[in-house]
């Protein structure tokens, strides 16, 4: 039987729309661009600009690290209502057994943070790995060991543990991120795709994402470029990626889930940065491209 162009468009638009409906992206932006405003302004205004939820950053020096956090802050967050998905720390697998020892710890605290402010859906804890990439053939086994213990913790904790490769990093691309998270294999254990990374290694898009993506709690966006070689982050719709792509592949592979907007440290350096303006200039690009794609933003 012969089957007429029409009859074959008409069943590609089909397969698209169902893959729109099952599609959804809710868009979140962490307090780590947010470090000179209080916790409870910082949400206020990524909640004002329209995001759909907020991170808190977990480091020493921030307004949101834990012991920042009293029992009445925790409950003030709360109350909100508002989404926390997600919050961020900074670890390092390669490090002294002293420091190791004081991350497992420090990922109890995260646990018990998350557990306070989100009894019902604690967030997920997310972190980058350490390392440089020429001495990943002679770390990986030591990385996978050491990440093991952290998932053995989150798994004790009842946390998620979110890992993500990252640009000069020793884990910096999907192939090595995966090759972690096979040798742990725990339930506590996910990857974060970040592209502004891949991008700078040349990495194809659509295909890091087949790659990767089934493998992530969630993505996070940035943009980038290299500066006299060495990696400059910017702000989404600064540099060149295509967002418009990345979210029509995000529509064909179903998927759902946050995403997260990540202010880099090197753009709060910068003499006259301004937090608010910045998660603005983030959402207003982002936001008329994911409904373009359909990809709803569900509460």
């Amino acid at each position: 039987m012969r089957i007429s162009r029409r009859t074959l468009l008409a069943g590609a638009a089909a397969k698209l729309t169902a893959a729109s409906k099952n599609a959804s992206v809710r868009l979140s932006l962490g307090t780590y661009g947010m470090q000179s405003l209080p916790v409870d302004q910082a949400i206020q205004e990524i909640r004002r600009i329209g995001y759909d939820g907020a991170e808190l950053c977990l480091m020493a020096g921030w307004p949101s690290e834990p012991s920042k956090l009293d029992a009445a802050a925790r409950k003030q967050i709360r109350t909100t209502g508002f989404p926390i998905p997600s919050m961020i720390e900074n670890f390092n697998l390669l490090v002294s057994d002293d420091a190791h020892r004081a991350t497992l710890e420090r990922i109890r605290v995260a646990a018990a943070l998350a557990h306070d402010i989100a009894p019902k859906s604690p967030p997920v804890l997310q972190s980058v790995l350490g390392g440089r990439p020429t001495e990943w053939e002679q770390v990986k086994g030591r990385m996978a060991e050491r990440l093991a213990d952290w998932a053995r913790v989150a798994v004790e904790s009842r946390i998620l543990l979110t890992v993500k490769s990252h640009v000069g990093s020793a884990s910096d691309t999907p192939e090595k991120l995966i090759w972690l998270l096979d040798k742990v294999n725990s339930p506590s254990l996910k990857g974060i795709y970040d592209y502004g990374h891949f991008e700078l290694l040349g990495i194809d898009l659509e295909k890091s994402l087949e790659l990767l993506l089934p493998r992530c709690n969630f993505v996070t966006v940035k943009d980038g470029k290299r500066v006299n070689g060495a990696p400059q982050f910017l702000l989404p719709g600064e540099g060149t990626i295509d967002y418009k792509r990345y979210c029509a592949k995000l529509r064909e592979m179903s998927w759902s889930g946050w995403m997260l907007v990540e202010i880099s440290r090197q753009l709060q350096v910068i003499p006259g940065y301004e937090p608010i303006q910045a998660a603005r200039k983030s959402y207003a690009h982002l936001a008329p491209i994911l409904n373009a794609a359909g990809l709803r933003r569900s509460s």
